[in-house]
C-alpha cells in the first residue's frame, strides 16, 4: 500500500539518505520493467512468480522483490479494470514480507481531486462498515454510497497496509465493482510520476 502524503514528506526530509522511501519509477528502472496498465500477461506471471517462490515468507531475493513490486506497482498505479482479478484477491498476501514502492493511481481526466485520507482512526472501517449495510454493492448510486468509497478508496491507497482491517482490503475490491465510477485524483497522480529523475519521480506534490 502507498505511504500516506505526509509519511512521504516526513521520510523524504529525514530518511532519504537511507533508501527508506522507494519510488516505483525507480524501481522500474532498476529492475527493468515497464509500469503498462495494458500488460495482463506480465502482472499475472509477477504474481505467479511470488506465489510459487516463497516470496510471502521471504521476499529478500531480488527476484521476489522484482516479481512484487511489479505486482504492486500496477495494482497501485492501473484503474481496477485494468487490474486482473487474481492480483486483486491474492496482493495483500505479500503486505507483510515484501516492500512496497511509492505511486499514485493514474491521473483520470476530469475526475475531482481526491479527499485527503485520514489514517489516525476507524474511518475506512467504517465506510466499508456503512457501504456494507446500505448494500452498496450492489447499487453505488446514492450520494452516501459514493462519499463512504472515496473514504475507503484513499485510506486504502494513502495510508499504511494495517490501517484498513482485511474485511475492509478484500470488501474495497468488492465494492470496485459497483463503484466504478466514483473516481477522484491523487495530487500527485499524473504521468510525471512515471519518469525517475536523480532517484525520484518528478512530482507535483504539495504539502501542507
Amino acid at each position: 500500500m502507498k505511504l500516506s502524503l505526509l509519511t512521504l514528506f516526513t521520510a523524504l526530509a529525514t530518511s532519504s539518505a537511507e533508501g527508506d522511501v522507494h519510488i516505483c519509477a525507480c524501481e522500474a528502472e532498476e529492475f527493468g520493467y515497464d509500469i503498462d496498465c495494458s500488460a495482463e500477461g506480465a502482472m499475472l506471471d509477477a504474481l505467479n512468480y511470488i506465489k510459487t517462490n516463497g516470496c510471502a515468507t521471504d521476499c529478500m531475493a531480488a527476484d521476489c522483490e522484482k516479481n512484487y513490486l511489479i505486482v504492486q506497482t500496477h495494482h497501485d498505479y492501473c484503474p481496477e479494470a485494468d487490474i486482473p482479478e487474481a492480483i486483486e484477491d491474492g496482493f495483500h498476501d505479500y503486505d507483510e514480507s515484501c516492500t512496497a514502492c511509492q505511486i499514485s493511481r493514474a491521473f483520470t481526466e476530469g475526475a475531482p481531486n481526491c479527499p485527503a485520507a485520514v489514517c489516525t482512526d476507524n474511518s475506512g472501517n467504517d465506510a466499508y462498515t456503512a457501504m456494507a449495510e446500505a448494500g452498496c454493492k450492489g447499487d453505488c448510486s446514492s450520494d452516501a454510497c459514493k462519499a463512504n468509497f472515496l473514504t475507503l478508496r484513499v485510506v486504502h491507497d494513502d495510508c499504511e497496509h494495517d490501517t484498513l482491517s482485511q474485511a475492509s482490503e478484500e470488501g474495497l475490491h468488492d465494492m470496485e465493482v459497483s463503484c466504478a465510477s466514483v473516481l477522484c485524483n491523487a495530487v500527485d497522480g499524473d504521468d510525471k510520476q512515471l519518469v525517475c529523475v536523480d532517484g525520484k519521480h518528478e512530482s507535483n506534490v504539495l504539502f501542507t
